[in-house]
């Protein structure tokens, strides 16, 4: 903790893993580290079942987080996102060499058979150590809240890929008169309602957090290779691919896989409208019944730049 005070203002956290659950108290610890270091801590305690020979037991793991104070009166809101999130799920993303923040279930289930394709065709042969062979956290964070894990990666200084939806909106005028925002086409669409591409292309213009400027849908459609990193961290999302852009993981699946999904032969953007009711049934169907599908560009583009980023160094 002494060391961690001294590299104030730098972003600092430690953590420190424990098994022993007679450790339940921590009131004197967060007392010491606050007053004798300027250090914050807390305990997060995480839950996960061990299968033995004959049973199943319950294994409380307990990490205790130290932080300087100044990161988390940088970082508020983000920081009590970061520590509720780490409460409900499991958090390998403190040992990974990189990290892939994913917007759903069906990226959950198909990116490790993404992954496995591209080593297979060689998109990963410019390392010696490549993707499906490194420790990657897939961590599964709608768009709406991908964005507050940003400045942790950034600390952990492990390269972060963010794959997220267009999800290009209209504004609409209901009955009651009032302006809602409707999910439209993308040759239609205004604005995005993903607050973790409006937070990149507010950064990329130098604007605050909390400006309310409309970030229009064109803004983010004609980011640059280079606008779309910061950092060790790059984003991905829909590109147009031969004529048709999806504003989702499943239309832009569906475009580049037309004969699969029994498209004519030059759809239109309402042909590329997912409508069923599973996600994760759709992306099932498409690994068990289709296994040479083609994978959208922007999800390859991604994980290729994830494959060279070294963490070896």
């Amino acid at each position: 903790m002494r060391r961690l005070s001294q590299n104030a203002p730098q972003p600092g956290w430690l953590m420190i893993s424990y098994s022993d659950n007679s450790i339940v108290d921590i009131t004197d610890l967060q007392a010491l580290a606050e007053k004798q270091y300027d250090v914050l801590i807390e305990k997060v305690e995480l839950s996960h079942s061990k299968q033995g020979r004959s049973s199943i037991s319950k294994v409380d793991e307990y990490i205790f987080i130290c932080r300087s104070k100044e990161f988390s009166q940088q970082n508020p809101s983000n920081t009590d996102f970061i520590r509720k999130y780490l409460t409900l799920t499991k958090c390998d993303l403190f040992f990974a060499d990189k990290a892939v923040f994913v917007e759903g279930a069906s990226e959950r289930l198909l990116l490790p058979d993404m992954i496995d394709k591209c080593a297979k065709t060689g998109d990963f042969d410019s390392r010696e150590y490549k993707l499906p062979a490194q420790y990657y956290a897939l961590v599964e964070i709608d768009g709406a809240y991908a964005y507050k894990f940003i400045p942790f990666a950034e600390f952990l200084g492990i390269p972060c890929l963010i794959l997220t939806d267009l999800v290009s909106v209209s504004g609409q005028k209901a009955a009651n008169e009032r302006i809602y925002d409707k999910s439209v086409p993308v040759s239609c669409g205004e604005t995005t309602s993903n607050e973790t591409l409006k937070w990149w292309v507010r950064k990329i213009k130098g604007l605050p957090e909390d400006d309310n400027t409309k970030i229009s849908l064109t803004e983010i459609t004609s980011m640059s290779a280079a606008d779309k990193t910061r950092h060790k961290c790059h984003i991905e999302f829909q590109t147009t691919e031969d004529r048709l852009c999806g504003h989702s993981l499943e239309e832009a699946i569906r475009n580049v896989n037309r004969t699969h999904y029994k498209l004519r032969d030059t759809p239109t953007e309402d042909d590329l409208e997912f409508s069923g009711k599973s996600k994760t049934d759709f992306a099932l169907d498409l690994i068990c019944k289709c296994e040479d599908y083609a994978i959208p560009a922007y999800i390859k583009d991604g994980l290729v730049w994830l494959n060279d980023q070294r963490v070896l160094e």
